[in-house]
């Protein structure tokens, strides 16, 4: 079966971690051993439905200076809304 599109998934680095929990306006796990379990099952699940997913990892310094920029709240939908437009950058570059 052919993937049926692409899409990313915001990816955080370890020791960004307590960062990531004091920005986000929405609750994320606890740790960051919680998050990628959590985040890693999603992959998974959403390959196993066709997708072809990417990990993007994102810096929070960076993600907080795009949603103040486009005045979106440091939650989830804007770091999916992020993500996607740093593949859409990407693809155009290449």
């Amino acid at each position: 079966m052919s993937p049926k599109l692409n899409m990313g998934i915001a990816w955080f680095y370890k020791e960004d971690w307590e960062e990531w929990k004091k920005i986000s306006a929405d609750k994320i796990e606890d740790n960051f051993e919680d998050w990628l379990l959590s985040v890693t099952m999603m992959k998974k699940d959403l390959e196993e439905e066709g997708y072809k997913v990417e990990k993007v990892f994102i810096k929070p310094k960076e993600f907080k200076e795009w949603c103040k920029k486009n005045k979106k709240k440091l939650d989830s939908s804007s770091r999916s809304d992020y993500v996607t437009r740093l593949l859409l950058v990407n693809d155009k570059r290449n």
